[in-house]
């Protein structure tokens, strides 16, 4: 049976609204990238007062400067988020301009690459039908720990990618699948998703989260014990000596 390790950047699920740090740092990417610049103090605390729907005047109190000050700051922003985003960006449409582009790139820019080829976007957002599972599953031996994996939520517009994945995988045998991407696109969802339909083709399926894992000796340790336990409960010795990782792999 084929190995596959699918590898993601962990981030928010699809065209969630980003939170005010996530807007942020958004808007901190664009501002760099046009002027090599990251946002100043003062243009983070428009941007902050904008979200939290506060007056030019508040932002200029609590940031102890005039309100004119502020207007100016506000005033750069705006017109480079205008021409970064392409449309008229100002205060009242801040937050929905930068979502709109958030969308913009998730359709139409961003491309998440898998080995040497790429996955279309699809466009119109509808729920994906069932696909078939080529394969019958073997629950007898399938072996599976995704405790931690997130709960899927609503989930829209991925029939391509996870018909293209699952090829992938079940047909072509590809080993290693990166998911990339900027936030908010969906990544996390897409790889649940996905786990969820063809985890029953694997001897294991295994969820890590590498945040928990501060070295990799930790990281192949929780997956020995994985293996070894679950190799003791199919064959029944309880003194039966674990294997480096690699041998697991191979075994199954």
């Amino acid at each position: 049976m084929s190995k596959t390790v699918l590898q993601y950047t962990k981030l928010s699920h699809p065209l969630e609204p980003m939170n005010l740090k996530e807007m942020l740092n958004f808007a901190d990417r664009i501002i760099f990238e046009k002027t090599g610049q990251h946002l100043d103090d003062l243009q983070e605390a428009v941007l902050k007062g904008t979200l939290q729907h506060e007056t030019y005047k508040h932002v200029a109190k609590d940031f102890d400067c005039s309100e004119s000050r502020v207007r100016n700051a506000a005033s750069q922003l705006w017109q480079i988020l205008s021409e970064e985003l392409g449309e008229d960006v100002s205060k009242t449409n801040f937050r929905s301009a930068m979502e709109r582009f958030q969308v913009s790139l998730f359709s139409n820019v961003v491309q998440d690459y898998v080995g040497s080829g790429s996955i279309n976007i699809c466009g119109e957002a509808r729920h994906p039908p069932n696909i078939p599972n080529p394969h019958p599953p073997n629950q007898e031996t399938s072996h599976q720990d995704l405790s931690e994996m997130p709960e899927l939520g609503a989930f829209y517009d991925r029939t391509h990618e996870l018909k293209t994945l699952t090829t992938w995988i079940l047909q072509q045998n590809c080993r290693l699948i990166t998911l990339t991407g900027i936030s908010g696109i969906g990544k996390t969802s897409l790889a649940v998703q996905l786990v969820q339909q063809i985890k029953n083709e694997f001897e294991y399926a295994v969820w890590c989260t590498l945040d928990e894992f501060p070295t990799i000796d930790k990281f192949q340790s929780n997956l020995i014990q994985l293996f070894s336990n679950s190799e003791n409960l199919d064959s029944s010795p309880t003194n039966q000596k674990r294997l480096p990782l690699i041998k697991y792999l191979q075994n199954h």
